[in-house]
């Protein structure tokens, strides 16, 4: 798998999520024309088919802002304008994990919450008013162009509506169809070995609605996060949305996975008492819309020997985590930064697969390290004690503001995972435990 030379002339984009729209911004930078392929239609202004978790919360973590910003100058402004909610850290949040509440420091720090169509349609928006930037919407890619197995050359795209059938040549083609991409079955029928698979079987659903209440309905708190604990493997959301509404989330795994017809006993099992106060008396938007997601997956392209020259993989078709953490946006934007730096280099797919891997390692051990918390979600080796020692580091972190402060940075993905075993932390926990 030697490094690709792209004459920069064609590239097009399978996928028009979150995944695909970063790409095309940064592929537009270096090709003279990037087509993306879309099988949804519509504006973008309401929650798309292709987009399953699409009426369930969205945050916008610190790191993932600083990228956006970086892509797109002025985005953050945007969505606030477009409703989005600023919600301080920690003073304005209520997080409660392993049956610990975090202090609440404030640390100067604002998360973004809105929902999927806001954000996603913001960043539609600034990608297609790019002027070398075209949207198919309707069209689905069947098949490679491939005039020898060693180079992806384009990709053959029909109408939904089947009325018509193009092939488009492209120096670069980027799969971002999602946890089931179309690239794997293309490898194979070009000869190529598929990636090795980590995967992790979390058998999670959430379950969301859309509510109608006053701003100040929790005395300055917009959102609350309640997590799971091992007697009663489910959690919580309720935050902010725009135009005045809250949406209210349960989720829970294995047999205590919600459904919709028993929407408000999953989540009276979880609310505290002034939340349940809240949303049984507030105003329904909508029905109940139940996500279903069995097992995290991330592929390591990295490690193979052969692959095609002239096809990239990116989103969750490269890495596919528990959406409960929030980190889809910020491995999608993430992997956009580093496809701009490998083209600016001129490498090819070799170069990128490697440094992303290197750049999800991070959020993928802080995911899986969380999921092994859930009896019955199983763990590499050495989960289970690493999970042991982030409880911990929660449990004194709910005394202790620099440790609190210092957790929600990994959340947010500003500090490494590694930085919670920093000497001066162990310090400060083991104070926390001797005191308590």
């Amino acid at each position: 798998m030697g490094e690709a030379e792209y004459d920069m002339k064609y590239a097009v984009v399978l996928g028009g999520g979150m995944g695909g729209l970063l790409a095309a911004r940064v592929l537009a930078a270096h090709f003279d024309q990037v087509t993306i392929v879309e099988r949804d239609t519509g504006d973008g202004a309401r929650p798309r088919r292709g987009v399953p978790q699409g009426r369930h919360p969205h945050t916008v973590l610190q790191r993932t802002s600083q990228l956006l910003e970086g892509l797109f100058p002025g985005l953050h402004e945007e969505y606030a304008a477009a409703g989005a909610q600023r919600v301080g850290l920690l003073d304005e949040v209520r997080v409660r994990l392993y049956g610990h509440q975090l202090c609440r420091p404030p640390i100067g720090w604002e998360m973004l919450w809105a929902s999927r169509p806001l954000l996603e349609h913001g960043v539609r928006a600034r990608v297609t008013a790019l002027p070398n930037v075209v949207l198919r919407q309707g069209w689905e890619a069947i098949a490679p162009i491939a005039p020898d197995p060693g180079r992806i050359a384009g990709v053959v795209v029909t109408a939904r509506d089947g009325t018509r059938t193009e092939s488009l040549p492209a120096d670069l083609v980027v799969d971002a169809t999602g946890r089931t991409p179309r690239s794997l079955s293309w490898l194979k029928d070009l000869g190529y070995a598929p990636p090795k698979e980590d995967r992790t079987r979390v058998k999670l659903a959430y379950a969301s609605r859309v509510l109608r209440c006053a701003d100040d309905v929790l005395d300055g708190d917009r959102m609350v996060a309640i997590g799971p604990v091992p007697e009663r493997p489910q959690g919580m959301i309720f935050t902010v949305q725009e135009h005045g509404r809250w949406l209210l989330t349960v989720y829970g795994y294995g047999d205590h996975r919600p459904g919709a017809d028993r929407f408000m006993e999953h989540v009276r099992a979880v609310a505290p008492g002034d939340v349940w106060e809240v949303v049984s008396a507030a105003e329904p938007l909508g029905e109940v819309s139940v996500f279903q997601f069995p097992e995290t997956c991330r592929r390591r392209y990295e490690s193979l020997s052969r692959f095609p020259a002239g096809l990239i993989v990116v989103g969750d078709a490269l890495c596919s985590v528990n959406p409960i953490y929030g980190n889809g946006m910020l491995l999608a934007a993430t992997q956009a930064t580093i496809l701009d730096r490998v083209l600016g280099q001129g490498l090819g797919s070799r170069g990128f697969f490697a440094a992303a891997a290197r750049a999800l390692a991070g959020p993928w051990w802080l995911g899986v390290i969380s999921d092994a918390n859930i009896p019955g979600v199983p763990g590499p080796p050495g989960a289970s004690m690493a999970a042991g020692y982030v409880r911990r580091f929660v449990a004194a972190a709910a005394h202790d503001p620099v440790l609190a402060t210092e957790f929600i940075k990994v959340v947010g993905a500003v500090r490494p995972p590694l930085s919670l075993v920093r000497p001066a932390f162990i310090a400060r926990m083991l104070r926390s435990v001797r005191s308590g």
